[in-house]
């Protein structure tokens, strides 16, 4: 049996013939002094069982209780529109613009700055309103806002090289492959990467 428990919660795993059962209870809301299930499940391997327990408890409990480290980036990976993983933890803090497929099949969009809150994304917007969206939902994120969210859309995801060709106002040079811009020791540039909080795209 291996046993971690907390002021917050009890985590246990404990193996079976066919593989391992872990569960997480909370202390939190204990039902009487005793653990709350939270969730539990059955995995073939240690290192499984080990992985949702971390993923549970840095998705389940606030950041500020100091658990999140030890969850990593579980705590802040979900799986968006299309079937695909996105950690949001590297957006995190930074003005973003999140696209939202909307089930008429068009997209919705909102700028502000991003946080994950429990199993949700937050965006704060300007205006000091927020919205919480479920990952599933998100079908893209860019870093930046406005005109330089959708310019950060030609990222390469290397260095400062962004796709397409240079035009007027860029400090940029032709990179090394086709079609692509560097940006390397110079000015930033006011075409590509706007007011710096520009820089990444998923999508």
């Amino acid at each position: 049996m291996w046993l971690w428990q907390t002021r917050h919660f009890v985590a246990k795993i404990g193996n079976e013939a066919a593989g391992f059962y872990w569960t997480v209870g909370d202390l939190v809301a204990a039902n009487g002094g005793r653990p709350r299930p939270l969730t539990d499940g059955r995995t073939s391997d240690f290192a499984s069982a080990e992985r949702e327990l971390r993923e549970t408890i840095g998705k389940s409990y606030p950041a500020v209780l100091g658990y999140r480290p030890y969850a990593g980036p579980l705590a802040t990976t979900f799986r968006v529109a299309g079937g695909r993983l996105l950690d949001f933890g590297k957006f995190e803090g930074q003005r973003c613009l999140v696209s939202v497929g909307l089930p008429n099949g068009t997209e919705r969009s909102y700028s502000g700055y991003l946080r994950v809150v429990h199993y949700e994304v937050e965006v704060t917007q300007v205006n000091g309103g927020a919205v919480r969206i479920m990952p599933s939902h998100i079908s893209k994120v860019v870093r930046g806002s406005g005109r330089a969210a959708v310019l950060a859309d030609q990222w390469t995801g290397t260095g400062r090289i962004y796709s397409g060709a240079v035009m007027r106002g860029c400090t940029g040079r032709p990179g090394f492959l086709p079609n692509t811009i560097d940006h390397a020791g110079v000015d930033s540039c006011g075409v590509h990467e706007g007011d710096r909080d520009a820089g990444a795209a998923y999508g």
